[in-house]
Parts: C-alpha cells; sequence; structure tokens
C-alpha cells in the first residue's frame, strides 16, 4: 500500500531553503500554503528556520516520525540522505533530484545504488527526477509537489510519467474547471511504479476517473494484469508519447512491417478496456464528460439544436467519429409533435428553431432520454436575447439529476455576457463545450468505453493438435541453428495444427513433381524452397498459372539454373475463386505474440488494410479485428460477390494465436495469402513463413 506516499502523517523536505527560486523552497511552500494536515520539518545544514518553520540539520535530528521525505539535493549526496533517511525510520522517499538514469551510465549506477539502500531498510522510492505527488482529500491535503498550479478537491487523478506532460494536463484541468483528486509523476520511476500507483487509485473509492500520460511501459504485462481489473468500474484516459525499443518496426516479416510506431500501445489500450488519445486537449475535454456523467451504453446519439448549421456539424463529426444518429421512435415523434412549435424539425438532429424556451427543451431532452435507441443526448444551445437562457438551464439541471443516459451541452454564447446560464448548467455535471465538434469526439470516446465496458469475457479454445511433431521440427531447426524454417517445415507445422492449406508436394525430382501435377491438376504453382531466400516473389521464385507439363518442365529448369540443383521445390495447386487475406504474427519483447488480420496478396504492405490482436485471441475478439479491416466489407459480400467464410477465417485467427501461445519460440508467423473460399467452403493457405528463435 502507498498511505505513507499518498496519506503522509508528517513530511520531511531534505534540501528546503530561504531561496524563493529554489525547489526547496516551492515544495515547503506549497505543503504550507496548502493547508498539510501534518507536521512539517525542513532539512538544512546551515538554516536556523525556514518559512518560519524550525529547521533541522538532519533528518535524523526530527524529534517525531516521517513517513514520506522529500530529497532536493546534488544527485551524489542522495545516497547519503538515503542512509540518514533509513536510520530514521523514513517509510517513503520522494526524490526530485535529477542526474540518475536518464543522463547515461554514471547516473544509472548512482540511481542502483539509490535502490539497493532502500530495499535493504524497506524504504519505497518514487523518482528520482520527478515532480512528487498531490492529493486533494481534506484530511490530508498534502501537496508534496513543486509545481504552481492551484488545485480543487474533484474526482480526477492524474498520473504522468513526464512531469511536463503532467503539469500541462493539470494547468488544462485548472482552465477548463476539471477538479481533481490525485496527483502523480513518478519521473524514473526507479521502484513506485506506475502498476502500482494506478491499483493504488483503483481501489480508492473517490477516484472516479484516471488520467494517465505514458513513455514507456518496462512491464507490459504487469500493467495489463492491473488495468483490466480497474476498468470494468473505473474509467482510465491514456496518452502515450515516445517509443521503446519493444515497439521498434520488424522489417523481415509482413506482420512485422505492419507494426506502425503506435500500434503496440493501441492493442495494450485496447486489450485493457483503456481510452487512447493521441490529443492532449481531447484528453482533458474528454475528461470532463467522463467525470460528471454516466456511461454511454452504446453509440446512438440524439441531437438537440435551435440553429442547423451547428446540428450539421455536429452530426457530421458524430458519423465521421463512428457514432450513429438512429431515426427516433414512433413514440418520441408523436411526443415531439405534441410538444414543439409547428415548423419545428422532429427528425434526428431535432431542431426545436431559435425561439424555443424552457418548456420546449425540457420536452424536448426528456423524450430523446426516453428514446431507447438514443444512448447519448447532444443539446446544441445558442443563447437568443428573447429567451429566457438562465431558465432553460435550469430545467437542464433538474432533468440531468436523475438521467440515467450522459447529457452533453454545446453552448455557443459570448461567455460573459451569459456566464450566469453556462455556470448553471455546469454546476449541474453537465459538460459543457464551446465547438459541436468537441462534443462529437468526447460523445466518441464515452461510446468507446461503453463498448469496453460490455465486452463479455472472450472464450479461449484450446485446439488439438500435434504438440510432438511440431517440438521435434522447431528443436531440430534450432540444433542447425536455422533462421526461417524451410517451407516444407513451415508446411508440416501448420498441417500438425489442423490449418487447410493447399495441396502440395516438397521436392528436387522432376518426374515426381510431374507425377503430382497430375494427380490434382492444372494449373499449378512452382515456389523455390531455400532458407537464404525470404522473400520468394522478389528473387524470382514463384511461378504462377503453370497450365501444362511442358511449361512445368521449363520453369523447374529455370529454378535449377538460377537456384541451383539441391534447392527444393514446392509444388502447390493453384487455388483461385477466393479472397486474398494475410494471418500472421510476430513476438514483442516484455509483451508477448501480436497477431495480425488484413488484406493479403503482393499488396499487403502498400495498403496496409490490417488489424491486430493481443494473444490469446479468443471468438470474439477475432471476429472484431476481421471486422474491423476494409477488407471485411469484400467478404460480406460487395457489388452482388457471394459472401466468403468469414468464420473460417476467424478459425485461422484463432489457431494462429492458439500456435504462437503454445510455441513462444516462434517469433514471426505470416500466412499470405490464405484464400478466403466463398461461405461454407472454407479458407485455404497457400504461402507461410515462419522465423524461430534460434
Amino acid at each position: 500500500m502507498l498511505d505513507a506516499l499518498f496519506r503522509p502523517r508528517s513530511v520531511a523536505v531534505i534540501g528546503a531553503s530561504n531561496k524563493k527560486l529554489s525547489i526547496g523552497y516551492r515544495i515547503l511552500h506549497n505543503l504550507i500554503d496548502f493547508e498539510f494536515k501534518g507536521p512539517l520539518y525542513p532539512v538544512h545544514p546551515k538554516e536556523e528556520y525556514i518559512l518560519d518553520l524550525p529547521a533541522y540539520q538532519s533528518v535524523k535530528d526530527i524529534p517525531g516520525a516521517v513517513d514520506l521525505a522529500h530529497i532536493v539535493v546534488r544527485n551524489t549526496l542522495v545516497p547519503q540522505m538515503m542512509l540518514e533517511c533509513a536510520e530514521k525510520g523514513v517509510k517513503v522517499v520522494i526524490i526530485n533530484s535529477a542526474g540518475f538514469k536518464e543522463i547515461g551510465p554514471e547516473g544509472k549506477a548512482l540511481e542502483d545504488e539509490v535502490v539497493r539502500i532502500a530495499k535493504e531498510n524497506n524504504i519505497r522510492v518514487f523518482g528520482p527526477n520527478c515532480q512528487g505527488i498531490m492529493n486533494t482529500d481534506p484530511k490530508v491535503s498534502v501537496y508534496a509537489n513543486f509545481t504552481f498550479t492551484k488545485i480543487q478537491p474533484g474526482n480526477v487523478s492524474i498520473l504522468a510519467q513526464s512531469g511536463g506532460i503532467g503539469e500541462v494536463v493539470n494547468n488544462r484541468f485548472s482552465e477548463l474547471g476539471i477538479k481533481i483528486r490525485m496527483y502523480a509523476s513518478n519521473g524514473n520511476a526507479c521502484d513506485v511504479s506506475i502498476p502500482e500507483i494506478l491499483e493504488y487509485w483503483g481501489q480508492d473509492e473517490e477516484t472516479k476517473v484516471i488520467v494517465l500520460h505514458i513513455e514507456s511501459l518496462d512491464n507490459p504485462a504487469e500493467f495489463i494484469e492491473v488495468t483490466k481489473k480497474i476498468t470494468p468500474t473505473k474509467p482510465i484516459l491514456a496518452m502515450k508519447t515516445g517509443r521503446t525499443e519493444e515497439g521498434a518496426r520488424a522489417i523481415t516479416s509482413h506482420t512485422g512491417a505492419m507494426i506502425e510506431k503506435d500500434t503496440t500501445t493501441d492493442i495494450i489500450f485496447e486489450k485493457c478496456g483503456i481510452v487512447g488519445f493521441k490529443n492532449t486537449d481531447e484528453l482533458c475535454r474528454a475528461a470532463i464528460a467522463f467525470s460528471e456523467q454516466p456511461a454511454s451504453e452504446g453509440n446512438g446519439v440524439g441531437i438537440i439544436t435551435n440553429t442547423g448549421g451547428p446540428a450539421i456539424v455536429a452530426a457530421d463529426e458524430c458519423v465521421e467519429t463512428g457514432l450513429e444518429l438512429p431515426e427516433l421512435s414512433e413514440k418520441t415523434k408523436r411526443s415531439l409533435k405534441e410538444s414543439q412549435f409547428a415548423v419545428a424539425s422532429i427528425n434526428n438532429p431535432v431542431d426545436i428553431l431559435a425561439t424555443a424556451g424552457p418548456n420546449e427543451y425540457e420536452a424536448a431532452i426528456n423524450a430523446l432520454l426516453e428514446d431507447e435507441r438514443i444512448d447519448v443526448v447532444l443539446v446544441n444551445f445558442i443563447t437568443p436575447f428573447f429567451v429566457d437562457c438562465e431558465e432553460v438551464a435550469r430545467r437542464m439541471t433538474e432533468i440531468a439529476k436523475t438521467a440515467e443516459k450522459p447529457i452533453i451541452a454545446v453552448i455557443m454564447t459570448n461567455k460573459s455576457q451569459w456566464k450566469n446560464t453556462l455556470e448553471i448548467v455546469r454546476d449541474a455535471g453537465i459538460p459543457v463545450y464551446s465547438f459541436p465538434e468537441d462534443a462529437a469526439k468526447v460523445i466518441g470516446k464515452m461510446a468507446e468505453y461503453g463498448k469496453y465496458k460490455k465486452r463479455i469475457e472472450d472464450q479461449i479454445i484450446d485446439f488439438v493438435i500435434d504438440d510432438g511433431k511440431i517440438e521435434q521440427i522447431l528443436r531440430n531447426a534450432q540444433k542447425a541453428k536455422v533462421d526461417f524454417l524451410p517451407q516444407k517445415d513451415v508446411f508440416s507445422i501448420l498441417n500438425a495444427c489442423g490449418f487447410s492449406l493447399a495441396p502440395y508436394l516438397s521436392s528436387q525430382d522432376l518426374q515426381e513433381i510431374l507425377n503430382f501435377a497430375s494427380e490434382v491438376g492444372y494449373p499449378i504453382v512452382l515456389k523455390i524452397d531455400r532458407e537464404d531466400i525470404v522473400h520468394k516473389s522478389d528473387a524470382g521464385g514463384v511461378t504462377l498459372g503453370i497450365e501444362d507439363s511442358d511449361e512445368l518442365k521449363k520453369v523447374y529448369q529455370q529454378y535449377q539454373g538460377s537456384f541451383g540443383k539441391q534447392a527444393n521445390i514446392i509444388v502447390q495447386k493453384e487455388v483461385s475463386g477466393g479472397v486474398e487475406m494475410i494471418v500472421g504474427a510476430t513476438y514483442q519483447a516484455k509483451l508477448g505474440h501480436l497477431v495480425m488480420v488484413g488484406l493479403g496478396g503482393i499488396y499487403t504492405e502498400v495498403l496496409k488494410d490490417v488489424s491486430f490482436g493481443l494473444a490469446a485471441i479468443g471468438h470474439n475478439k477475432a471476429g472484431e479485428m476481421v471486422e474491423r479491416t476494409k477488407a471485411y466489407k469484400i467478404l460480406d459480400s460487395v457489388r452482388g460477390e457471394k459472401k466468403k467464410d468469414i468464420e473460417a477465417l476467424i478459425s485461422i485467427v484463432k489457431r494462429v494465436s492458439h500456435l504462437v501461445g503454445r510455441f513462444p519460440e516462434i517469433r514471426e508467423l505470416d500466412l499470405n495469402p490464405v484464400m478466403v473460399l466463398d461461405e461454407s467452403k472454407g479458407a485455404v493457405i497457400v504461402d507461410a513463413r515462419i522465423r524461430i528463435q534460434e
């Protein structure tokens, strides 16, 4: 537990100072100014008083117990201060000082020494190279931080790996009127980690929303385990900046080459039910709605407006965000006809006209809230001088007290002239935005979180496979120090795993190849199978559409001349009439395998129509992955084409996930193309590649 950090009974500031332009001064000043409820102990080797408080030469000289100590001294002095804290029995230290692993090997060694001392003496370390923490709980009122932003008690907690980003968010919250519960920026995070803080806040009843910024994840598995327990009841709004080595792009497989810079982060966030953002301001604006409104149960938006233009903008943005504007029920339309002016538009968006007053707004909002097709009500309100706008706001307030669906307001007005109207709406807990685009984007994120909350736990199916055969192939390859498996071994593994393959033969003998071709029937495909040729097409080692034995002999001779007489040749029955897809997997350090599905063939890396998921993957997740691709519309029948066997493709995605989970030494796997045939006809793997860990 981190009570000594976020709920300390006493705080010492080692390196406190009377110099106003120093961190030691600012931390102590903030603690005093925020009215910390416990005793404060400045520590300085020469000063008698700092900010009118008695100062102590060493933390060891403090008469009372110390829960939390700030250390604000030169980096080389920190180990000595740690030893003195250990002697005093300090529970937690916040090391604000910089000059540790962020500066290189010398700093890393210094940080390792600090961690060693801490572990040996049962001290928790927050930082180093960090800002600190805040807790607005009136029972504690601790501002153990050197920033300047004034904060007010609320229900949103901010956790930022970067102090700079954290303070940007904190400042923006202040501008937007968002009140916070707790704040933490842990810098190098040598001990107290982001997952540990998240777990602590997940158990804090007064934290309703967590806003998170991360630059890297040292332990993605721990992060996933912790956050998956939080997000079903408490939204986490997150943004990641910076990139790690784990997320570096692979170049040897199609699957690896398809991983964009932030794909891994997106997959982790989705796996955990975290709502991700790329824009800091959008994150901050969304926090208003998440902290004040119930979660959205779906993506159906009902728009009410007293002017047409902004409603059109809102509608466009909603649709582009993936939301829907459903047709209103007949019951809702009857209610609107009875309550609105005769010339009002009762479609969605509902235009109740500029002359609409409190009665019209109240009736329209209630009608949409009662419509089962509407999940969120978006109210556009331009404040006319000829309408009692404050009374409109008060009616919205009364509705919001009992509404079980989110209500979002876009109030376009002169903020100084209509200040009271704005305050009435905001005080009711209704988020207010100045532009319909902002509101639509926020609703999109609320719908995304609502979808996460409703997500049913996926059933992971264990497929029956020939483990012994696969294991033997892999062990032999590792002994031979093979990187990419020969094609015949790849196909053997896929057969052992129950995949459906195009009929094939691996051979060097022409007569054997001719006999096979005659047996399965032309047209056939010839492929070179040599370990050092990864991309066979690029090397001229794939020939499609061979129609007869004469052409086959000619290609065979060309291959012998180009690739050598000892090279294996794969001969396959050519599969046609399906949609070419790709299914693959690539291993990410500290995370596991990312599984991919998308449009396949030779243009895979050009079009990049793919979707990723983190293994293990069950039926629901595999289906979501397929549906997210643009190719799904082709598979689901387009322009009169027959529907393809989507279930067979989903099964392949699940089998790939199971295979790499069972044999993690498979580092990269590409099935490309996978020919998805007509519905109920299955899906056939035509080509495949597997790379293993030596």
